[in-house]
């Protein structure tokens, strides 16, 4: 099936606005909460790592001493925002129509699942990286030098990583809609829906992110740079600052998952449920 960049983006929006209490308020719990609470407790220990880029024993120090904040609110936010990706994901679904509640449990049953495909795609990403830099780097290191040969790798790996990327696409969607548990099989299955449509999905998430970076630069100029100037550097500036990247987040998030949901509808087909539903 050829991928219509339109409808998809239509049909989400149309979702996203006729769900958008219930969407809004999972966001801001699942989104919102966990860029607040990091821009509260990791703020300050972000800038001294900034500051000391250039002293690695200062920085490594740093992080020692505040490891558990970082897997506190790092790493224990990511895995909270994963499980709103999940959420969303199941209250944009075509199965049915679950409570939050409901939803929630999905996307706790899901989460294993989406670990184990992270942790095959980060081995798959370190395994290319280094077949890529023994095979690509050595043969291009004899005939062009090593810093040719470095570049030519760095780039080879960019483009392998971005088509990757776009091949595993629709694995949320996949996992939460069509209910498959394996990692494995949910990698494959993404790849199979992406079919003939790589390049088109690719141009259309491009599209996405240059909308989203245009529409975020400017909310911030408008809604950070007057207010700055007023509150000028401070605690204040910092958690305002993080409320207004926060909310950013949150509506973009919501908006990106219903694009894949649809996308992943369009590409997949109905569910066996909304085509028995149809004909009762």
């Amino acid at each position: 099936m050829k991928f219509d960049s339109n409808g998809a983006w239509l049909d989400a929006m149309a979702a996203v606005r006729a769900n958008r209490q219930v969407l809004l308020a999972v966001a801001g719990v699942f989104f919102l909460l966990p860029t607040l609470l990091s821009t509260v407790f990791l703020t300050d220990v972000q800038t001294q790592i900034l500051e000391a880029m250039n002293k690695p024993e200062t920085v490594e120090s740093i992080f020692s001493a505040n490891l558990g904040l970082f897997l506190i609110f790092g790493l224990g936010g990511m895995l909270v925002q994963v499980i709103g990706y999940l959420t969303v994901m199941t209250l944009l679904s075509d199965r049915g129509r679950p409570t939050v509640g409901e939803a929630i449990v999905v996307a706790l049953r899901a989460l294993p699942t989406m670990i184990g495909i992270f942790v095959l795609t980060m081995a798959a990403t370190l395994l290319a990286s280094m077949v890529f830099g023994l095979v690509l780097g050595g043969l291009f290191g004899i005939i062009l030098g090593t810093s040719v040969a470095s570049a030519i790798v760095a780039v080879a790996l960019i483009i392998a990583v971005v088509y990757a990327s776009i091949k595993l696409s629709l694995v949320v969607p996949v996992v939460v809609n069509e209910g498959l548990r394996n990692p494995v099989a949910a990698m494959v299955r993404s790849w199979q829906l992406t079919r003939h449509n790589s390049l088109r999905l690719f141009g259309f998430f491009v599209l996405l992110t240059i909308g989203y970076i245009a529409v975020a630069f400017m909310t911030t100029v408008v809604l950070v740079g007057p207010v700055a100037l007023i509150l000028g550097q401070g605690d204040a500036l910092t958690f305002y600052t993080g409320v207004i990247s926060g909310v950013i987040s949150a509506v973009t998030s919501v908006i990106f998952i219903a694009v894949l949901a649809f996308t992943h509808r369009q590409l997949a087909g109905p569910s066996p449920e909304t085509i028995s539903e149809t004909f009762e």
